[in-house]
Order: structure tokens, then sequence, then C-alpha cells
């Protein structure tokens, strides 16, 4: 689009609002681009940008994948520009652009990265066509604004345009049959020995082929609908895997990926399934990207998950794991529940998964939580799960509906309340699991329990 003097106006006065932003302290990661929106509606397709764009989507893991393929690039002198602070709507990645453009709109950088929210599809895509879309996996999520996975894939198919080159799950047999007519490289994760011990999941986002309606066939399941499967019918189904994870040591903590190059061997920086799936995705994006296998191992062995999403510490003999749950998405409540019962030993849970949102305005719809396979925390090793927030009771009935004994469950209205009923003489561990706007109420919780914990000592 030519740019206007309306354009210029909107950039100008976004840039002056950045300014006093940075200056009173603020970040700016979204209101300059509100701005600039307000002033000129198409402002997106009037923007000039970097030459090169990759779009990072999908239900679950996209941030810790953003942050992957950033650190690695950034281990190996690349530039670009990101949104790592997390406004992955439209507001935010035109306020990405604006910070990292001269007073004319110019790019400052060749590359741009973007979380991309998924929901925004239609906000963003007709203005902005990346020459790579990245795709971790697509699930039900976020149920009062995503409506269910159907309404999400839609959203991509109607505006994701036929130019750009997908990067996918090829496990997930939503993700990767997005947009059929584009170009498509495939990564996913063989079967394991751990997948033949795979306990059931209540939700299934796909059980029949989208063809003719044959119930699939899988090869394996891994959890939900993530695995490989086929139409006995019409033959629909995964597509060949061009980055295969073919073993995995956790004794080592390495993988090996089957590449077009041949067979590489990795450092995996998580213990979880889904941080093994989130390192692939990044590894498989960079080497087909153009990184060497040398690049990417070598960086790989520096860089980190971020401790916002999984942290470790121990605390007078106990340790007190700070992890990401995510609200309102019941496969990664699920997979966070899986992990803790795997783990093993004796752990109580503080549990702070809910909706900022949702706290303050409490809604009406709850079948998320009925979603979540609430029956893995059973596990005689979880001695106790203390919900919190709003809907610390409508947590506690699940729990009991799933079957946990009345006396493991206790219910905290108020999250700093939730550390005090913590019994330290019965645990080992205690996870403090948390949605994406509850970090601060996490935090609190884990240095009441500290102080609890030292106290102790001290007594």
């Amino acid at each position: 689009m030519k740019r206007t003097f309306r354009f210029y106006f909107a950039l100008f006065f976004a840039k002056c609002t950045a300014l006093v932003l940075k200056l009173i302290g603020r970040k700016g990661t979204s209101m300059p681009g509100s701005w600039a929106i307000i002033l000129c509606p198409d402002f997106l397709g009037r923007m000039p940008l970097p030459e090169q764009v990759v779009l990072v989507a999908g239900t679950n893991g996209k941030t810790t994948v953003s942050n992957l393929v950033e650190d690695i690039l950034t281990k190996n002198g690349v530039e670009y520009l990101c949104n790592r602070d997390g406004a992955n709507v439209n507001t935010g990645i035109a306020s990405s652009l604006i910070a990292d453009s001269t007073l004319f709109g110019r790019p400052l950088h060749k590359l741009a990265i973007f979380e991309f929210d998924e929901r925004s599809a239609p906000l963003i895509l007709p203005y902005i066509k990346p020459q790579t879309f990245l795709c971790t996996n697509l699930c039900r999520d976020a149920l009062d604004r995503n409506a269910n996975v159907d309404f999400i894939v839609k959203l991509l198919n109607d505006n994701l345009w036929d130019g750009a080159k997908l990067v996918v799950n090829g496990d997930d047999l939503i993700a990767s049959h997005l947009a059929p007519g584009n170009k498509r490289v495939c990564f996913g994760i063989s079967e394991l020995p751990r997948d033949r011990e795979a306990r059931p999941n209540l939700v299934r986002d796909i059980v029949a082929c989208p063809q003719c309606d044959t119930p699939l066939q899988y090869d394996f399941l891994r959890y939900n609908h993530i695995g490989r499967a086929k139409c006995p019918q019409c033959g629909w189904g995964t597509f060949p895997i061009d980055y295969d994870c073919t073993q995995v040591d956790m004794d080592s903590m390495r993988f090996i990926l089957q590449t077009p190059e041949g067979e590489e061997s990795y450092r995996l920086p998580g213990e979880n399934i889904t941080d093994l799936y989130n390192t692939v995705t990044a590894v498989s994006f960079l080497r087909d990207w153009g990184l060497t296998y040398q690049q990417v191992s070598s960086a790989l062995e520096q860089v980190e998950l971020a401790r916002s999403r999984y942290d470790v510490e121990e605390v007078g003999g106990k340790e007190i794991i700070f992890c990401l749950a995510k609200g309102q998405s019941p496969i990664a409540s699920s997979r966070v529940f899986d992990f803790i019962t795997q783990r093993g030993g004796s752990a109580a849970i503080i549990l702070l998964n809910y909706d900022s949102h949702d706290q303050a305005h409490s809604s009406e719809n709850m079948g998320w939580i009925y979603e979540v396979d609430y029956e893995f925390l059973r596990d005689g090793c979880v001695k106790q799960l203390i919900p919190t927030g709003n809907r610390c009771y409508d947590y506690q009935v699940r729990a009991l509906l799933a079957g946990m004994e009345p006396e493991r469950v206790c219910a905290a209205p108020k999250p700093e309340e939730a550390a005090a009923l913590v019994d330290l003489d019965k645990v080992d561990k205690v996870y403090i699991l948390h949605a994406v706007f509850t970090v601060g109420d996490a935090r609190r919780a884990r240095e009441e329990l500290i102080r609890r914990i030292n106290g102790k000592e001290v007594g």
C-alpha cells in the first residue's frame, strides 16, 4: 500500500508515545501500535516490513519456541526484530515494527520473528504475509474466546497467503494440514518407549477423517490427538516427517534428530514431553532455515528454557517447582498433571491457573475445567491439591469427581493463603502451577512458601 500523510502522522504519533512511555519506565509493547491503528486503521498494510518475516503460532509452546529460536540466532550473531515481551496481537506487532523503524518507517532489521496469536489472524495476516509460518500445534484453548479448534483453523486458512512456507508439527493432524495448497516441512517425534504406557485423555480434537468421516487408525497415540495416524478408507493422514526425533536419552538429556542431511544429536534443555516438542520445533525450523548442525547444536548447549515457564529451586531439602500450566487450556494443564505424576516422589500442588480476566469478571463458562485430566492426580504421589482463586471450589469439585480423596483437596479462595496450607511434613516437592497472567500471585505464593520452610528449619 502507498504511504499517506495519515500513515506518517500515525507513525510519528506512535513513536512519540513510545518515547513518553520509555521516559516513565513503561515498555510500550502495545500502546504505540494501538494509537497507530486507531489513527490509521490499515497501518500494518502500509508499514514497510523486513525482507523476511517468520510468524510463530500454535495453541501451546509458541512463546517457548520463539524464545529458543531467538536465543540460538543470537548465539550465532544473527540480528532480528521480535516481540519477545509477548504482545502477540496486531497492536503488539505494530509496536515492534514502529520501534524498529526510522522516522519514515524504513525497517532497521532484515529479519523479523513474531510470536503470533492465532485468533488475531484476520487483523494481521491480510497485511503481514510471512515467508515462513511456524506452527507448534492446534488444539482447544480458551473456549470463551476461541470457541473450538475448527474455528481457529478456519481463521488461519481464510487468511494465510499461499506463498507462506509452513513448518508444522507432523504429529498433529490438525496443524499439519493447514493451508493444503502451501509448501510445508514437517517435524515430529517417532514412537518412544514411554508412549506404550501413555494414559488416555478426556480430549481428542480429531477422531475421524475430515474427508470421508472414517475413524482414524493411529500407529501410536502420544496424548490427546498427538500421534501418527491414517484413514483406512482414503489414506488421509500423517505427512512424511522431514525432521524426526527418533531417540531420547533422559539420562544424558539428549535426543537424536533424523534430518534430510542425516542423523544429528542435540541437548534437551527440559525433561517434559512438551520441552522435547518445543526443542524439536525450534531445531527443525532453524536447520530448515539455513543454520548448520554445528551452529544449532553449539548454541543449544548454552541456552535455557525461560524460568518463568519452568524453574526448580531447592529450599531446606524441599523442591519448589515453578511451572506454567496455562489457564483455560485443558491439554496444557493435563500435560503438566501427567508430568508431575511421572516424576513421582511426594508432592503438593498449588493451583493458580485461573484466568486473570475471569478472576475480575467471572464467566459462566466452566467447560474447560471438566476437560482437564484431573484423573492423573489420583496417583498416590500427589498428597495435596490446593486450588486458589474465584474458581477454587469448582476446581475442588472437579478433583473430587476425578476420584481424589476429600482430605487431599483443600481450596484457598485467596492465593496468598495457599502456601500456608501446604503440609511440609508430608511432601518433598511443591509444584506452583500458574497461568500466563497469574505469575505475580505465583511468585508471592513461592515467597511465602520459602519463608515457611526457612522458618521451619530454624525452629
